[in-house]
């Protein structure tokens, strides 16, 4: 990766204020803003980090402005002369990973500015990860600590994880049954991969890890590539609302819940898909290309496809189109499109004779 140029000598780059932090200059209304110091975080801002700064100007300055030719936002002012900004970096599209000159615009009442320039990267979080990086939401995962089916801890933060929430009391063969069965599926498209599959129960307090192994292993899972994990309730709880679940317990032994299927690298979270809309040839291919593996673009572009189809667990409900309803809905349009073309004459006929 290139060298950024030399930034201007009044720019500190440091995690906090450098001890030498000069005070604002008085300075009158009308007299020219002043820039004195900057300090910046990083000039290779990142996803996944907080990026801040603090700028020193003199008093007269009434705003200060932070440009580039792609983007620009404005510092508050905390106090006369000291402004502050913070931001927290989620994702960088991949069009976006290239080096800037950012802008720093001091402006007085008047109107007048004052300007210095600072060279400064956004950087993707693995440079070689240029794959589709627009169609992510890249954050921390956040998972608790897990126990899989074997009673081991399960590793969410090395490599590709693929996970999902069920519990093995589901009285709908809809839901947390058929999420299994995609698994199993998965299992096999995914063979001879590094991609771990990770189904955690909504239902902690009955599926302990013996529960688990039974329920794993009548399906197909391995306890390896393919597991099943609990933990502590409240935390799992906690987790699946912050993965988008709605989820709601009317009576003990029933858990309804809507569905998600999470995919995450090294314990950052890639892919949220809402739903149970999806295939399991779909979510194989999305978590291959993540991995870096070669991947099916057909069934990855199925995969945005979903329509946001939202049921839960034992009560459906549904919002959205998927892909299958869309086309359902438009064959029978055309099928009764064509009835009325194929009787036209006979309705014509009707009609004239009224």
């Amino acid at each position: 990766m290139q060298a950024l140029p030399d930034a201007p000598k009044s720019v500190f780059v440091a995690a906090a204020l450098p001890a030498n932090w000069p005070q604002p200059h008085a300075a009158t209304v009308a007299a020219p803003p002043e820039i004195q110091a900057v300090r910046l975080s990083s000039l290779d801002a990142r996803p996944g980090t907080t990026w801040d700064g603090d700028v020193v100007t003199s008093t007269n300055t009434a705003s200060l402005e932070f440009a580039t030719n792609l983007f620009n936002f404005s510092a508050p002012r905390s106090q006369p002369g000291h402004f502050h900004f913070t931001f927290r970096l989620v994702d960088i599209p991949g069009a976006m990973v290239r080096t800037y000159i950012l802008h720093i615009i001091a402006r007085n009442t008047a109107g007048e500015s004052r300007q210095i320039d600072v060279p400064f990267r956004l950087s993707g979080r693995r440079p070689a990860s240029a794959f589709n990086a627009a169609a992510r939401a890249t954050a921390t995962l956040g998972a608790p600590p897990l126990v899989d089916m074997n009673g081991e801890s399960v590793d969410l933060q090395s490599g590709v994880s693929v996970l999902a929430f069920i519990y093995t009391r589901c009285p709908d063969p809809r839901m947390c049954p058929l999420v299994t069965a995609k698994f199993a599926r998965m299992a096999r498209l995914l063979a001879g991969t590094p991609v771990r599959l990770v189904e955690i129960t909504l239902d902690p307090t009955f599926d302990t890890p013996a529960v688990l192994r039974a329920y794993g292993r009548a399906a197909g899972a391995d306890g390896v590539r393919w597991t099943l994990a609990t933990g502590e309730p409240g935390a799992i709880a906690a987790f699946a609302e912050r993965a988008g679940l709605a989820i709601d317990r009317p009576r003990p032994g029933l858990v309804l819940h809507t569905e998600a299927v999470l995919i995450a690298r090294d314990g950052i979270l890639e892919r949220n898909i809402a739903g149970n809309d999806w295939t399991a040839a779909e979510v194989a291919a999305e978590s291959r290309s993540i991995e870096q593996l070669p991947a099916d673009p057909l069934a990855r572009f199925g995969l945005r496809l979903v329509g946001g189809v939202v049921e839960m667990c034992g009560a459906a409900s549904a919002r959205g189109f998927s892909p299958i309803l869309l086309l359902s809905l438009v064959g029978a349009i055309l099928a009764v499109g064509a009835l009325l073309f194929a009787g036209r004459r006979r309705i014509w006929t009707r009609l004239a004779r009224r």
